[in-house]
């Protein structure tokens, strides 16, 4: 089982505590106020995407009852919508529970992104050897709403080396990755999404504000930065930004924490990183 999966397995919890669906992440705005002011807008298929969302929020399937808490959908509405989503082949109905899940009909989707992405098969060798040298799981990621979402992965062959499934989301705010991100865009990209970041977190959004420029410096001095039992415990991360013209995806490398010390993250991993980053955006642009 990879690290997200366990992670989600061991916060399941109960659905009245879970945080709601990130708005629409181009706009930033609620389906509510989108259905209200775009008159372009579909409201009928963004509730269909936001039901196959609402299988990220929590790992197994799940009810029509409990589609219509996590999405905040009236539940007649989530009747018509997981069944048209059965018959399109998107999910599949158990018939011990009545519960959905996701089919590999919603895995196909995806394929097309990964096979077509340039980024992604320049940097997989790179990212293999990188893996290998420092015997740790080397990743590749871009921007998804307010998360990063892992496009590519290498591991090393210790049994000790964390996994990630290719897909799996990781928060902006709390990993590596996320904040390698936010440091490689401009001031002027920067700032709707720390506003998001604000408005999701409330109280505790001074203190990771204060993290995130934290990173934010250490990418200026030294091209990468490194984040420790933040994002998951016990583990510890570096990352740096690949910049492409306007386009910013990130190479970052994880480990438990016994097995990689601070020192080699700073002293090798993180320089290496950065390298292989200016390498790589070198190569994608011929």
């Amino acid at each position: 089982m990879s690290m997200e999966n366990s992670e989600v397995s061991e916060k399941r919890q109960p659905l009245g505590a879970l945080p709601p669906l990130e708005p629409a992440p181009l706009s930033g705005r609620s389906l509510e106020e989108l259905e209200q002011t775009d008159r372009k807008f579909c409201s009928s298929l963004a509730r269909g995407l936001t039901l196959l969302q609402a299988f990220q929020m929590r790992a197994g399937p799940l009810s029509n009852k409990e589609l219509t808490e996590i999405t905040g959908i009236p539940k007649p509405s989530v009747s018509r919508l997981s069944h048209t989503l059965r018959e399109l082949g998107y999910l599949r109905l158990r018939e011990t529970d009545g519960r959905y899940e996701l089919s590999l009909a919603t895995l196909s989707l995806g394929y097309p992104l990964l096979s077509q992405s340039r980024v992604r098969h320049v940097a997989h060798d790179f990212m293999t050897r990188l893996a290998s040298e420092h015997d740790c799981t080397v990743m590749l990621a871009e921007r998804e709403g307010l998360s990063m979402v892992i496009v590519d992965e290498r591991a090393g062959l210790s049994s000790a080396t964390m996994r990630l499934d290719i897909g799996a989301s990781i928060e902006i705010a709390k990993s590596a990755i996320g904040r390698a991100y936010l440091a490689g865009l401009s001031a002027q990209e920067r700032a709707p999404i720390l506003e998001a970041l604000a408005a999701k977190y409330g109280d505790a959004w001074p203190d990771l504000e204060g993290r995130i420029e934290d990173a934010r410096l250490q990418v200026s001095q030294k091209g990468y930065c490194i984040v420790e039992s933040e994002w998951h415990r016990d583990t510890r991360s570096v990352a740096a930004p690949l910049v492409n013209g306007n386009h910013v995806m990130v190479l970052g490398c994880g480990a438990p924490i016994f097995s990689i010390s601070r020192e080699a993250f700073q002293d090798k991993i993180g320089p290496h990183l950065v390298h292989v980053a200016g390498a790589l955006a070198k190569l994608i642009d011929r």
